[in-house]
């Protein structure tokens, strides 16, 4: 009778701790969604950003819709995908004519 306590409180114990184990390393997982990774532009920014956006979709010279556009402290970076290399020397040009811009940042991939 004494052997099948031990052995019960023995299975329990192991039991326990198998599932306080688990439930340690899945408490709170740290994962980055893409909403913590937003970033947020400053109003002039936002409006630098916007000018330069607004640049390229009035250009009629070459499709330049999809290019997106983000300010980060008059740093402008481009970023989506132009039809030809010409297209994304134009769209740097672009950019720059903007009052305040710092630098530009071309992260632009011409489609294949």
């Amino acid at each position: 009778m004494r052997f099948v306590k031990k052995l019960i409180l023995a299975a329990s114990l192991s039991i326990f701790s198998v599932v306080m184990g688990c439930q340690a390393i899945n408490e709170n997982p740290r994962i980055e969604s893409p909403e913590e990774n937003i970033h947020i532009e400053s109003p002039r920014d936002a409006a630098m950003s916007k000018l330069v956006k607004e640049r390229l979709l009035a250009d009629k010279a070459v499709d330049l819709t999809r290019i997106n556009v983000r300010a980060t402290d008059g740093a402008i970076e481009l970023t989506g995908v132009v039809p030809s290399l010409d297209a994304r020397e134009h769209a740097v040009k672009l950019a720059w004519q903007v009052t305040g811009v710092k630098s530009v940042l071309n992260h632009l991939q011409v489609k294949e």
